[in-house]
């Protein structure tokens, strides 16, 4: 048996508990383009790990926001020289205005984390830095891992062979 390297279809549909539909969109939109393998009319449809993070971040921003402010949010990245992925960004919604909380570890005890907005119902402020959301990047894998565990569709014992991060335990400081 052949290991691909990312998952089908039917496999992201599971992983991240959306519509295909949704995945045509975010296609349609080239905010997730997943590689098509094959020349016949239905060729194998492939998408690769980071796809599957970012398919799931974007769906938690849909919590909270638009798709059109999800969309303006990427264009500006793009258009400002940041990587566009939404996957790894810590972003908070407040009252429909969009934050990225950046923070770089190297120096926290010398500079607080900053805040960039990035969207919102009108582009009045894009850009522009705050002083003070999307779930961590660990909380985004967890949910797949889950959903992995629980699918009727995903083999798991492939499905570990294939994930780029492993399940985190999350420990309570209870």
């Amino acid at each position: 048996m052949v290991l691909i390297e990312g998952f089908t279809r039917s496999e992201t549909l599971a992983l991240t508990e959306t519509t295909s539909n949704r995945l045509q969109y975010l296609e349609m939109k080239e905010l997730v383009i997943p590689q098509r393998i094959g020349k016949s009319r239905k060729p194998t449809v492939i998408y690769t790990w980071e796809q599957i993070l970012e398919i799931r971040a974007i769906k938690h921003l849909r919590q909270e926001i638009s798709l059109q402010t999800v969309r303006k949010i990427v264009e500006f990245l793009n258009k400002s020289g940041f990587d566009d992925n939404l996957r790894d960004k810590q972003l908070v919604v407040i009252d429909d205005e969009v934050f990225w909380i950046q923070q770089d570890w190297q120096d926290f005890s010398e500079k607080m984390p900053s805040a960039m907005k990035v969207g919102g119902r009108s582009d009045k402020g894009v850009g522009q830095y705050i002083l003070l959301v999307i779930p961590a990047l660990t909380e985004i894998v967890n949910e797949i891992w889950e959903a992995a565990r629980t699918s009727e569709v995903i083999d798991f014992a492939s499905f570990k062979q294939r994930a780029k991060v492993q399940y985190t335990k999350v420990i309570s400081s209870f």
